[in-house]
């Protein structure tokens, strides 16, 4: 299930994910521009880096910065997540954290938030509703992270622009719009949002293709949701989508589920 933060912390917090899964088998995930916290209320998780068959056990609750190759995630039989994705900028502007600093990493929470982290793992096992538990992880928020809102003035109108563009505008069009140059604004995206203002067009252009494929009849809307989403060569659509998710996009319509638009079941 997927619900908004609050009306206050929306300059940085995109939305909640509840998932909940029983036997779901390796989980692909993948880009899709955000950075997230991930609590696991319930069982275990695993993880399968990309070209590698050793696991390595996750935390039970971790900072994931911008994902920059897709990995597999191996659940126990049965579990509760509660996920935290954040805006693009979202955990740079709470943290003040290099969001470049992050990037393809995962970090242990103890690490961010000390020991005290263990008194909201607690509340949150015991929540009675979702809302509890958006309301008990909002108030730790405030109470440990920096709140400087100075990002999210000078980027949210950026992504803002370049998702209602569908991720089909240039970049110098971009420096144009704010005045930016175009090494500026490759400052500004690195520090706060983890990769270039290229690459999080491509990752916003993949997903509106994903979101037409999803909602169209499977491979028969491959063609027009590729002309729409600006991949004028087959090809190349191709080569972008699995060099993302590792899958092409048959495979991925295919999957046995979804949990989340980059978090789906693999064979």
């Amino acid at each position: 299930m997927q619900l908004p933060p609050s009306s206050a912390w929306a300059f940085c917090i995109k939305h909640y994910l509840f998932l909940k899964s029983k036997n779901a088998g390796p989980l692909r995930l993948f880009s899709d521009g955000n950075t997230g916290m991930v609590f696991t209320l319930r069982g275990q998780l695993k993880i399968q880096k990309k070209d590698s068959q050793d696991t390595g056990i996750l935390p039970s609750a971790f900072v994931y910065g911008q994902v920059d190759r897709y990995h597999d995630i191996i659940s126990s039989a049965e579990t509760e997540l509660l996920i935290v994705v954040f805006q693009p900028y979202g955990y740079f502007s709470l943290s003040g954290i290099p969001a470049d600093e992050l990037k393809g990493r995962i970090i242990d929470a103890d690490l961010v938030f000390g020991s005290q982290f263990f008194s909201l793992m607690d509340a949150l096992g015991s929540a009675i509703s979702y809302e509890r538990s958006i309301s008990l992880v909002e108030n730790y928020f405030s109470n440990v992270l920096k709140n400087t809102k100075s990002t999210d003035l000078l980027l949210s109108p950026i992504v803002k622009t370049i998702i209602q563009s569908k991720g089909q505008i240039a970049v110098s069009e971009l420096t144009k719009l704010t005045g930016y140059s175009e090494r500026q604004l490759e400052r500004l995206f690195n520090q706060a949002v983890g990769m270039s203002p290229l690459k999080y067009l491509q990752i916003v252009r993949l997903h509106h293709f994903l979101s037409l494929i999803r909602s169209g009849n499977k491979e028969a809307s491959l063609t027009m949701a590729g002309l729409e989403s600006g991949y004028y060569d087959q090809p190349h659509l191709i080569h972008n989508f699995k060099q993302i998710t590792g899958l092409t996009p048959t495979q991925y319509l295919s999957t046995a589920g979804t949990l989340a638009v980059n978090l789906v079941i693999v064979n």
